[in-house]
């Protein structure tokens, strides 16, 4: 017992020997404290020089710096207060943590891991550098041990490289993604459409002015030299959020409130035009508000007015992030506000349509009207369409409308949805032409929430229009802005990414003028000859940057087959008449489909198939039509949006499997996935079969990945998101190849799995539609 004790003794001391040689002193400590605190100081200077600096001026940066000091030391003390309650650490230690914490988790807009990581970074590595010189530098003229020695040369050697590789990963622009192959184009290629270039600029002279209150007290182009003087708006009952210090600051800044908002925007026209142009107006999203932003659309604005547009970018700059903000978080529910003021705009538009004193007098066709936004702004457009047809504002019926203006056409460039919802719901939308762009490398918008908005979209039977959306491999959210570029924010946020997936800025703002002049050209011009390209970007081709894309599709004419909405029960379709079943499936269910972020798109079928489980007999996913179904298919097209989901195809049977089981399964996380095909056989009630391949419109691309960070655990999101694109059929040529098949007498759809030899896809939206240029 006593040897025990003993030896007990022996290892205890030893362990107290070995604590007390790696425990740093106290004045190890506060010179730690320093170090940290040094780090922070330069790394906050240097962070918020690149984001506030050359918009702000010097007086207000640095007037920014020692606010932005104050409350972080004063935050900072009252942390390490706190933690000197558990601690024994030296306060300027524990008030130097407080600081970075503070500084990290509430002055700058980080995802989490990343927040952390970054914080781990500026504590750690400078303190062990600062607190290991300090020791090294007090024990020079000392005697002390080879540990302590090799101790205080390993922390040294540790922080040092921590700081020297961290800053490296920090400056590290990241390493290219692979190229990968566009199966969509190894399709049979539709014929390309017989027109210019809807990118190309038009006859008519551009001209350029500006419109605004006249009392800007930063820009002259909406103070002094502004053309047309316009009074302002009251956005009180809207704009909530316009208060308390930060809302002071703004308006010392700006000069106005939110009973005050300007109506200011850049305007080009085409000066050489006779007669009444289309008017679109253009409004920008959120970015630093003192980093003014409509001017970036000046390549859009160039473009239309000489194709023939009156063109106005509208500033809200004044609604937007600034350094104003204590927070740093912005306003807060203001996208309402932001559709708002456009419908404002115009009417300024209807009034100088009708002033002869008004240079646009008699010059603009209030009849064709087009709406475009970015951002936070693609959010407003939703409000802009909601609001205009609305009496009141619906969480404030003191707020009167009375816009009702023919918008015929609404464009959402990387849009947000839901940041603000009205009386508490999603905007619902009805009866609009509508179009979504979507980048895949998207730094800011990752997730595709534009869609959510395009599949909420409601048609009326008598409606003429369209919908449509392209989701684009390698663009990100700011080059559609000339004046925001590369960079989807400032640093340190857009240090976490992987800059080298990007296409060039000329080709992003190329694919933005080829399908937005389209669009616009087919609803307010007409021109039905570009309808195609929102069918499929290939009918496009001679005129896109080579890269992939993604399109959907609806028209307000389309019949559903199966929409996957009406009901739980999974034999049923949406048309009378149509029922469903299946065979040798490994996967069989209809669920809530949803982006990255949760956004809801709607209902869709996920089949999956495994030729190993079913000794190699195909699955087959079957439409069945009762004799006295006739859909009307001359001069038609099957069509339906498409999906590859990236779950495991193997069946999950109780009792039979075991999850081990499935997961050596399931496909390996690294494999190369390859495009998915299979097949499709259309019979008829006398049973003549007509079977294609879904190749011969294409084969269904894997998920694209985005690999948006330097570092994939950077990253708190999905790596992809299973987007459907659309897929058709010509009815018509189908049956040039099948003369005998009766296309009035359909007995069944059936969608047969007999190529690839495993997959899940997502499948939605299976209808028949009169599609422009269809095969």
């Amino acid at each position: 017992m006593n040897d025990n004790t003993s030896i007990w003794k022996k290892v205890k001391n030893q362990l107290q020997r070995i604590k007390t040689s790696i425990t740093p002193g106290k004045l190890t400590l506060i010179a730690s404290g320093y170090g940290i605190l040094i780090s922070a100081v330069i790394f906050f200077i240097v962070v918020s020089a690149d984001k506030f600096l050359p918009e702000i001026g010097l007086g207000n940066f640095i007037l920014f710096l020692i606010l932005s000091f104050l409350v972080s030391y004063v935050i900072g003390f009252l942390i390490g207060g706190l933690a000197g309650l558990l601690g024994k650490t030296p306060p300027n230690f524990r008030y130097a943590i407080g600081f970075v914490l503070f500084f990290f988790f509430y002055f700058i807009l980080l995802t989490p891991t990343f927040r952390w990581i970054l914080t781990a970074f500026i504590i750690i590595f400078p303190a062990l550098t600062f607190g290991a010189l300090y020791y090294w530098k007090s024990k020079s003229k000392e005697h002390w041990s080879l540990s302590q020695k090799i101790l205080t040369a390993l922390s040294l050697v540790t922080g040092a490289l921590g700081l020297v590789i961290g800053g490296y990963i920090y400056l590290y622009a990241g390493q290219s993604q692979s190229v990968l192959k566009n199966y969509k184009m190894s399709g049979s290629l539709p014929a390309a459409i017989e027109a210019s270039n809807p990118a190309l600029p038009g006859q008519y002279k551009v001209a350029f002015l500006s419109y605004g209150s006249g009392k800007d007290q930063h820009r002259a182009i909406y103070g002094k030299d502004v053309r047309i003087k316009t009074p302002s708006v009251d956005g009180s009952i809207l704009l909530k959020s316009w208060d308390g210090i930060s809302g002071k600051l703004r308006t010392r800044y700006f000069g106005f409130d939110k009973t005050q908002l300007p109506l200011n925007a850049m305007v080009w026209y085409p000066e050489n035009f006779q007669g009444q142009a289309p008017l679109v107006l253009i409004v920008h999203g959120n970015h630093l508000a003192q980093d003014w932003s409509e001017e970036g659309y000046d390549y859009l604005g160039k473009l239309l007015a000489s194709r023939g547009y009156i063109v106005a970018s509208v500033d809200e700059n004044f609604l937007n992030t600034s350094f104003t903000d204590l927070d740093q978080k912005g306003f807060k529910d203001e996208n309402g506000t932001r559709g708002w003021l456009m419908l404002k705009h115009l009417q300024l538009w209807r009034q100088w349509n009708k002033d002869p004193s008004n240079p646009f007098f008699n010059r603009i066709n209030m009849d064709q009207i087009a709406l475009i936004g970015h951002s936070r702004g693609g959010e407003a457009m939703s409000h802009a369409a909601l609001f205009n047809k609305l009496p009141y504002f619906p969480d404030n019926a003191n707020e009167i409308f009375d816009f009702n203006f023919n918008i015929k056409a609404y464009v959402a460039i990387a849009p947000v949805d839901g940041q603000y919802q009205p009386a508490s719901i999603l905007a619902p939308l009805e009866d609009i032409n509508y179009f979504v762009i979507q980048g895949v490398h998207d730094m800011d918008m990752q997730s595709y929430g534009g869609l959510a908005t395009y599949k909420r979209i409601k048609y009326s039977p008598d409606y003429q229009g369209f919908k449509a959306g392209l989701y684009v491999h390698q663009a990100n959210h700011g080059q559609f802005n000339t004046s925001w570029g590369k960079y989807d924010s400032s640093s340190p946020y857009i240090n976490q990414f992987n800059m080298t997936n990007l296409m060039p800025e000329n080709e992003q703002q190329q694919i933005a003028k080829v399908y937005i002049s389209a669009f616009l050209d087919v609803n307010l011009k007409g021109d039905m000859r570009y309808k195609p390209l929102f069918v499929d970007y290939r009918y496009g081709r001679q005129w896109l940057p080579k890269h992939i894309y993604f399109n959907q599709f609806e028209d307000s004419q389309t019949t559903f087959i199966a929409r996957y909405e009406e009901d739980l029960n999974l034999s049923t379709a949406t048309s009378q008449g149509v029922t469903i079943s299946t065979e040798n499936l490994s996967l069989w269910r209809e669920a809530q489909q949803k982006l990255m972020w949760n956004n809801l798109i709607s209902r869709a079928v996920y089949i999956g198939w495994n030729h190993q489980e079913t000794t190699n007999k195909p699955g087959r996913y079957i439409f069945n039509f009762a004799e006295n179904t006739h859909p009307d298919l001359k001069d038609h097209a099957l069509a339906f949006n498409l999906a590859e989901s990236d779950e495991p195809s193997v069946a999950v049977k109780r009792g039979i499997k075991k999850k081990k089981e499935e997961k050596e399964k399931a496909p390996k996380k690294d494999q190369e996935k390859k495009a998915i095909d299979f097949s499709i056989e259309i019979t008829d009630q006398k049973g003549t079969r007509a079977r294609f391949l879904l190749s011969e419109c294409a084969p269904l691309q894997p998920q694209l990945k985005k690999n948006l960070t330097k570092l994939s655990f950077f990253n708190d999101n999905a790596d992809a998101e299973a987007i459907p694109d659309f897929f058709y059929f010509d009815f018509n040529m189908l049956q040039k190849k099948y003369p005998q098949l009766d296309l009035g007498s359909l007995k069944s759809i059936s969608f047969i799995f007999d190529k690839s030899p495993e997959g899940v896809i997502v499948l939605d939206d299976v209808s028949i539609v009169k599609l422009p240029g269809t095969r």
